[in-house]
């Protein structure tokens, strides 16, 4: 099936009369009904039904008709995508962007690429991963880096990876940990699962958590000050005089992983492909 193909099913379906569908495609409808049988022999399918009630389109016949509207539409935003990046690459990039990611690794990269592309603006804003993952679900944004990939479905790229460790500013006797105070931090859903299962794995008590906090600095602030103990990701470079054990669930580090999605097909990939091609050249 070629773009015309897709075409003449879309236009027959639209006017459901083949002498009129000939006249909007400017051919003749010998010629048309000969094209139609080919599209027929080639997918060996029925595209209409037998009946005396004019022209019906039969349950393949429609699926195809649907899906024509469907390939054209995606035709037509490959060829502007294209139009688009062979101009001056210029826009809005809407991202959202990971709290602490956007705290402690990307305003280097955006500073970079502001001097690689001065055309394009960026629109940021920083949150849980859950949220901004929403935010590009709903087309609010052009591309997310969250600590999750979610199964999306289109582009993505694993962009950054860190360890998790358990902190302290004194050694720990581990044994003990669920009756010491924890300096808790959010580390979302994805994490906060692996780091459960970690839990449950070495402990029958729930930990004691002391305080509940959601910025990192204080996190490691109040381990510092020996408050207590938490569970962070080496985001941003840990004291050389905290203690640290590494975070390991089946022989397996847990690792705080980044990930950068984004729509392969976008109207917007004038913006958005300049930035996913310079994050590939940080792997």
């Amino acid at each position: 099936m070629n773009e015309k193909d897709w075409l003449i099913v879309r236009t027959v379906w639209q006017y459901k009369n083949i002498t009129r569908a000939a006249e909007q495609l400017f051919t003749s409808q010998p010629a048309l009904s000969y094209r139609l049988k080919q599209i027929e022999r080639k997918l060996s399918i029925h595209l209409f039904e037998e009946s005396g009630r004019g022209l019906v389109f039969s349950a393949q016949g429609r699926y195809l008709a649907q899906h024509a509207e469907t390939m054209l539409d995606e035709l037509q935003l490959l060829k502007n995508t294209l139009q688009n990046l062979n101009g001056p690459q210029q826009g809005e990039l809407r991202m959202g962007v990971s709290s602490n990611f956007a705290a402690y690794r990307l305003p280097d990269l955006l500073a970079e690429f502001s001097q690689l592309h001065p055309g394009i603006n960026i629109n940021l804003v920083s949150g849980l991963s859950e949220e901004m993952y929403l935010k590009l679900q709903r087309g609010d944004i052009h591309i997310a880096l969250v600590k999750d990939d979610y199964g999306w479905k289109e582009g993505k790229r694993l962009i950054d990876e860190d360890n998790y460790y358990l902190i302290s500013r004194q050694p720990l006797d581990l044994a003990l940990l669920p009756h010491l105070p924890q300096i808790k931090i959010n580390h979302g859903g994805h994490i906060t699962r692996l780091i459960e299962r970690w839990w449950n794995a070495n402990y029958s008590l729930a930990p004691r958590v002391a305080m509940s906090v959601d910025k990192l600095e204080v996190c490691l602030a109040m381990v510092e000050k020996g408050m207590g103990y938490a569970i962070v990701s080496s985001y941003r470079p840990l004291a050389d005089s905290l203690f640290r054990t590494p975070i390991v669930v089946g022989h397996e580090a847990v690792k705080s992983r980044t990930w950068l999605l984004y729509r392969h097909a976008s109207a917007d990939a004038a913006v958005t492909l300049p930035f996913v091609e310079m994050f590939s050249d940080h792997r």
